[in-house]
C-alpha cells in the first residue's frame, strides 16, 4: 500500500480489507498525484477505476473542493449507474457528493443535482454536450474542474460520439480557463500514442502512458452445432448444453438475442433473461441484479454488457457465432474471470463452417496481441454541431475563437480555415447561423429543425434533445398497414435490403412491402398470405469484419497443423475437415487472397476468396452499377470476407470491369457509391446537422454530397485497396479459377442478406412486372397485391416523362381492355402473336386525321395518314411527328365525323412509339365499324 496517497484514502482501503493495491494501480499512482496526463490500460478486472480515482480523491482531500471537480465520462449509459455507485462508497465517506446524469435519471434526483451541484459527476459525452449548450446555470459549475476521466476510451476513438467529446473537452477548457488534467482508461487499445495524443488534446501538462504488461491468459473452446433439422432449435439445445451459471450468452444482433431467448424458453430453461439496448431500462437492471445476486442462470445480451458493467462474477462466456472483432472478443471474454488473477473462460459457438474458421483467426490473433487499429475520421457535421453548440452556449461568439476551439482539438487539427469558412457560409445559406461582422448567432432554421414541440412540425423536424447526440434516433423506418402500426425496422437495413415487393415476416405474420417513404421514414404493407418472409435484421447485425480477419485465415490455411489447434472441439474440427476436403476433392487450392473462384449458379455468380469485407463491398458496388446501367434495375449483391456475388449469370461482369481503363474504373467506383442505399443513410443521417431540409440539390447542396461521400467510404468502403486488388487481377497476381460446384466460401457467401439498389417508390415494382407482356389494372393488381384504384394513378403518373420507369398503353382490339406496358417494349409487342390484331388494321388505305396537342397544351397538330404509310416505315413516319413529346394523342375520320368521340386517347407519348399507338387507334376504330 503507497505512502504517497492521503491517510484518509488508506484508511478507507483498510476498511475495504485491501492488503495491496494492483500492478496498474501502482504504476498509475504517481503520474496522476503529479499533475500528468495519464492513458490507463490493463486487462478487464485490473481495478483501472480505482487506478483513476484513488490518487483523484486523494489530491481531492487535501485542499478544499469546489462543485463540480471531477467528470467521469463512460460511453455507455448503463456503465453509470455501477460506476456511480463504485464511486460514492469512497467519496461520501471523504465528505464528496457524487451524481450520475442521463435521460433515466428520476426527476428528483435531477432536481437535488440542480440545488446543490456535486463534487463529482458521473455522465456520458451527450450528458456534458447538453450542460456545455443549454443548462446555462449548471454549466457555471465546470468553471471549477481539476479532472476529467474517460472510461472506455477506446469505444469512443473513430467515431462521431468521440470527435464531438474530444471537441467538448477543448470547449470546456476554454469556458473554464483551466488545463485539467486527462485520464484515459482502456482494456484493449491498439496504437496507444494516438489514442494518447487525441485524448490529451491541446493540453499543454506532462502525459504518460500508463500499461500493464501482464496479459491475461484464457480458456477458450470452439464448438459446431449439430445441425439436425431447425437451426433455431440446435443453437439452442447447444447453448443449454453449455450453460454454467452464471453464464453471459452474447450475440452479434438484437434479433439473435430474443430468438434465442424464445427458443431456451421452449426448452424450459428457467432464470435467462434479455439484455440489449432495445429493451427498457427496467428490464435491463433486472438482469443485472439477478446476474448480481445470483439468481440468473444466464443472460442473453449485445454489446451492452461488453463493457464493464459490475454483474458479479461471471463464470463462463459462451458467444453465439464470432464477434466481428479482436477487440470484441477480448472484451467479450473479459467480462468473466473479472478479477486480478481471474482467468476468462468461455467458448464460441459456430453455426456454419465458415464459422469455426473466423473463431480459430480471432483466437490466433488474440494469442499475437494483435489488435485493430483505432479509425481516424474527422466528420464535418460534428463541427457544424459543435458550432452550434457554442452558439446556444454564448447566443454570440466571434468566428476565430470558434475555429480555434474546433482546431484545437486532435480531431480537427487539419481542419483549414478555407474549409471551415465554406462550412460557415453553407450553414449560414440555410439560415442555421447568422454571421454579422466577425460575431456568429444562432439563424432562425435553428428551432425549426430541432423543435419542442415536434408534433406540430413537419417530418424532417427532430425534438430538441436529439441535437445534442449523435447516437441517431431517427433511424428507423415506421411499418404500418392502413392506418395500424405493425412495428418498426432500422433505417440502414431497408436502404441495403428491403424494397417494393419484397416478403417480410414481423408480428408473427407475412407481408409484401407496397411502398416505401422515405421522406416520412414510414413502408407500407400489405397483408401475405404465402411465401417465404425475411425476419428483419436490427442494428448489430452487418457490422463489418475487421480486415485482420481474412488475413489471420490466409495464413492458418498455410499452416499444415491447423486442425491440430487444442481449441478445437471434435465437431469443430469436423467442420474444419469437411471445408478443407472439399477443395483437396476438387483438386482446387485451399482459399488465398490470390486466388478467386468463380462460380456460376442458376441465380448468381459468386466470386469468392479471402478479401477485406471493404474491398469485396466496393467490387459488389461498382458490379452492381454496371448492371444497372447497363442491362436490369432488377439487381443486387452480397459481400463478405469470404467474397462477392452478384445475380447477372449470363456476363461475367468482373471481366468487363478489370479490362476497363483505371479512370474509368475510378469514375464507376465513385459513382456506384453516390448511387448506393449506404449513401443515402449516412446522406440522410447527416444533413439536419448542415441545416438541411427536404431533398438534397446536387447544384447547392456539394458540402453534404461530398461530407456524405467521404463518410461513406470511410465507413464502408476502401478505394485505394479495391484499385490495388483489381489492377493485381489484370496483372494475373490474382488468378480467377472456374469452379462448377460451389466451394465453401462461395457458400459463405450466399449466406449474407442481399443488397438492393435504393430505390423507394413503387415505380420500379409496377415496372419489373410489366417486363415481358402487357397487362390490365386488374391483372397487375392481383400479381402485386395493390389496390386497382391506387394502381391506376401511379401508372398514369409513370406515362410522364419526368418518370425513369416509363410505361404506355393501348387498347386491346379483341377483348376492348386497356393493357399497360413499358414503353420499351411496345415495339416487340406489335409484331407479337399475343398483340397482333391490335396493331394490325383492316384497311390499310383508309385514311384518317392524327389529332396532337403538345404537353403545355399551348398548341395542337394535326397530320393526314395512312396505316399503310406506318406499316412500311415506321420510323421514317415518327420523323414526320412535329413534337419530342405529344400531351394528348387520338385519331379523326374524315369521312365520319362521330368517330372521333370513339377514338382512344393516349397521353404524354414519345415520338418514336406514336406510329404505333396511332395503329392501334385505327385497328380499333376499324374494328368497331366492320365488324
Amino acid at each position: 500500500m503507497s505512502d504517497s496517497l492521503s491517510k484518509k484514502i488508506s484508511s478507507l482501503m483498510k476498511e475495504r480489507n485491501w492488503t495491496k493495491m494492483t500492478q496498474i494501480q501502482e504504476m498509475a499512482m504517481e503520474p496522476i498525484l503529479r499533475g500528468y496526463n495519464t492513458l490507463i490500460i490493463a486487462p478487464t478486472g485490473f481495478g483501472k477505476t480505482e487506478a483513476a480515482l484513488l490518487p483523484i480523491l486523494s489530491l481531492m482531500s487535501e485542499g478544499e473542493q469546489k462543485p463540480v471537480s471531477m467528470i467521469y465520462i463512460t460511453p455507455l449509459k448503463a456503465l453509470i449507474n455501477d460506476i456511480t455507485i463504485r464511486i460514492d462508497w469512497w467519496a461520501s465517506k471523504l465528505g464528496f457528493v457524487v451524481n450520475r446524469k442521463h435521460g433515466e435519471v428520476p426527476q428528483k434526483e435531477k432536481n437535488m443535482r440542480l440545488r446543490k451541484a456535486p463534487h463529482i459527476l458521473v455522465t456520458t459525452p451527450e450528458g456534458l454536450e447538453i450542460d456545455m449548450d443549454w443548462a446555462s446555470k449548471f454549466r457555471e459549475n465546470y468553471k471549477n474542474v481539476n479532472w476529467v476521466v474517460i472510461d472506455e476510451i477506446h469505444e469512443l476513438m473513430g467515431s462521431k460520439r468521440g470527435a464531438q467529446l474530444f471537441v467538448l473537452l477543448e470547449r470546456l477548457k476554454d469556458f473554464s480557463g483551466k488545463d485539467f488534467q486527462r485520464i484515459g482508461l482502456s482494456a484493449t487499445i491498439s496504437n496507444e500514442e494516438a489514442v494518447a495524443t487525441t485524448l490529451f488534446g491541446s493540453s499543454s501538462r506532462p502525459k504518460t502512458i500508463v500499461k500493464s504488461e501482464a496479459g491475461k491468459e484464457f480458456r477458450l473452446k470452439i464448438r459446431s452445432i449439430s445441425d439436425s433439422g431447425d437451426i433455431w432449435v440446435a443453437s439452442a439445445k447447444t447453448i443449454k448444453e453449455s450453460l454454467e451459471p452464471p453464464t453471459l450468452v452474447f450475440t452479434n444482433s438484437r434479433f439473435l438475442t430474443e430468438r434465442l431467448h424464445e427458443e431456451l424458453e421452449k426448452l424450459g430453461e428457467k432464470g435467462i433473461f434479455v439484455h440489449h439496448s432495445s429493451i427498457s431500462r427496467d428490464s435491463k437492471s433486472s438482469a443485472e441484479e439477478n446476474l448480481r445476486s445470483g439468481k440468473a442462470g444466464a443472460v442473453l445480451c449485445t454489446k451492452t454488457l461488453e463493457l464493464g458493467i459490475d454483474v458479479g462474477k461471471v463464470k463462463k462466456i459462451i458467444m453465439y457465432r464470432p464477434p466481428p472483432s479482436v477487440a470484441s472478443f477480448l472484451q467479450r471474454l473479459g467480462r468473466s474471470g473479472h478479477c486480478v488473477g481471474g482467468i476468462p473462460y468461455g467458448e464460441i459457438i459456430c453455426v456454419q463452417d465458415f464459422d469455426c474458421l473466423e473463431a480459430l483467426a480471432i483466437y490466433s490473433l488474440s494469442k499475437k496481441g494483435k489488435l485493430e487499429p483505432p479509425r481516424r475520421i474527422r466528420p464535418l457535421d460534428v463541427v457544424a454541431r459543435e458550432i452550434l453548440g457554442m452558439l446556444l452556449q454564448y447566443s454570440s461568439v466571434k468566428l476565430d475563437r470558434v475555429f480555434s476551439v474546433i482546431t484545437a482539438s486532435q480531431v480537427y487539427r487539419d481542419l483549414t480555415r478555407e474549409e471551415f469558412g465554406n462550412l460557415i457560409s453553407y450553414l449560414q445559406r440555410n439560415n442555421l447561423v447568422v454571421l454579422e461582422g466577425d460575431e456568429l448567432k444562432l439563424g432562425k432554421s435553428f428551432f425549426k429543425i430541432w423543435t419542442f414541440n415536434r408534433s406540430n412540425n413537419f417530418v424532417w423536424a427532430k425534438n430538441f434533445s436529439e441535437f445534442f447526440s449523435l447516437i441517431s434516433n431517427d433511424d428507423a423506418f415506421t411499418l404500418r398497414s392502413g392506418e395500424k402500426i405493425i412495428g418498426e425496422i432500422d433505417a440502414i437495413y431497408v436502404y441495403k435490403h428491403i424494397r417494393p415487393g419484397d416478403l417480410i415476416r414481423i408480428s408473427g405474420k407475412l407481408w409484401k412491402v407496397a411502398r416505401i417513404h422515405n421522406g416520412m421514414m414510414m413502408v407500407d404493407l400489405l397483408p401475405a398470405d404465402r411465401g417465404e418472409g425475411e425476419i428483419p435484421i436490427w442494428k448489430g447485425e452487418g457490422v463489418p469484419k475487421s480486415q485482420l480477419i481474412p488475413r489471420e485465415i490466409q495464413e492458418l490455411f498455410k499452416n499444415d497443423k491447423i486442425l491440430e489447434s487444442e481449441v478445437l472441439e471434435e465437431n469443430a474440427k469436423v467442420s474444419l475437415r469437411a471445408l478443407m476436403e472439399k477443395y483437396v476433392k476438387g483438386k482446387l487450392p485451399l482459399p488465398s487472397s490470390n486466388v478467386i473462384y468463380m462460380t456460376i449458379t442458376d441465380k448468381e455468380t459468386i466470386y469468392s476468396t479471402l478479401i477485406d469485407e471493404k474491398i469485396a463491398n466496393t467490387i459488389a458496388h461498382m458490379l452492381m452499377y454496371l448492371a444497372t446501367s447497363k442491362y436490369t434495375l432488377n439487381v443486387y449483391t452480397r459481400a463478405s470476407i469470404y467474397g462477392f456475388s452478384i445475380n447477372i449469370t449470363d456476363r461475367d461482369l468482373l471481366r468487363e470491369l478489370i479490362q476497363m481503363k483505371e479512370e474509368k474504373i475510378r469514375r464507376i467506383l465513385f459513382r456506384s457509391i453516390l448511387r448506393s442505399p449506404l449513401f443515402m443513410s449516412v446522406e440522410k443521417e447527416i444533413q439536419a446537422s448542415f441545416g438541411k431540409i427536404g431533398k438534397i440539390n446536387p447544384k447547392e447542396d456539394k458540402l453534404i454530397i461530398k461530407e456524405g461521400l467521404r463518410q461513406t467510404v470511410k465507413r464502408y468502403f476502401n478505394i485505394r485497396g479495391t484499385m490495388a486488388t483489381l489492377r493485381r487481377i489484370r496483372e494475373g497476381k490474382i488468378t480467377i479459377v472456374r469452379s462448377d460446384y460451389l466451394t465453401p466460401l462461395s457458400e459463405a457467401v450466399l449466406s449474407h442478406a442481399p443488397i438492393k439498389p435504393w430505390i423507394s417508390g413503387i415505380n420500379i415494382l409496377i415496372y419489373d412486372a410489366l417486363k415481358g407482356g402487357a397487362y390490365t389494372v386488374h391483372e397487375i393488381s392481383e400479381m402485386l397485391s395493390i389496390p386497382p384504384r391506387s394502381l391506376e394513378v401511379k401508372l398514369k403518373q409513370m406515362r410522364k416523362t419526368s418518370t425513369k420507369y416509363r410505361v404506355t398503353s393501348f387498347v386491346d382490339v379483341d377483348s376492348k381492355e386497356i393493357r399497360w406496358c413499358t414503353v420499351e417494349e411496345l415495339k416487340q409487342l406489335v409484331n407479337s402473336d399475343e398483340f397482333y390484331t391490335s396493331f394490325a388494321p383492316i384497311n390499310e388505305d383508309e385514311t384518317f386525321i392524327a389529332e396532337m396537342r403538345s404537353i403545355e397544351g399551348s398548341s395542337n397538330t394535326e397530320l393526314i395518314f395512312k396505316p399503310k404509310q406506318i406499316l412500311e416505315n415506321p420510323e421514317e413516319f415518327a420523323k414526320r411527328i412535329p413534337m419530342d413529346e405529344v400531351g394528348e394523342l387520338r385519331i379523326h375520320d374524315p369521312v365520319d365525323p362521330m368517330i372521333c368521340n370513339m377514338s382512344p386517347r393516349y397521353y404524354f407519348v414519345r415520338r418514336d412509339i406514336v406510329p404505333y399507338l396511332l395503329l392501334n387507334a385505327s385497328a380499333y376504330i376499324q374494328n368497331l365499324k366492320y365488324t
